[in-house]
């Protein structure tokens, strides 16, 4: 039962990820350059503000906290073998 389980979410990963990187392709190649290009202008403008800096380090820092190595946690609830 529960493999039946895993492939059924492993088929639902992959037809998502073909979804998408179907509509990335379609985007790339039916949008033209300039307005990308167009469309990036106001972000490229919030790049230079002082709070885009703020924000990329806030969430650096954030990352590195999640990602640190963290001891195992041993919270399984069985009964103990040792008596």
């Amino acid at each position: 039962m529960a493999d039946d389980s895993r492939n059924s979410n492993l088929v639902r990963i992959a037809v998502g990820a073909g979804i998408i990187a179907a509509g990335a392709v379609a985007l790339a190649v039916f949008v033209p350059k300039r307005r990308w290009q167009q469309a990036a202008v106001p972000f490229r403008a919030a790049l230079q503000l002082p709070i885009a800096a703020a924000v990329a380090a806030w969430a650096t820092g954030l990352w590195d906290d999640m990602t640190a190595p963290t001891p195992p946690a041993f919270d399984d609830m069985r009964p103990f073998d040792e008596f």
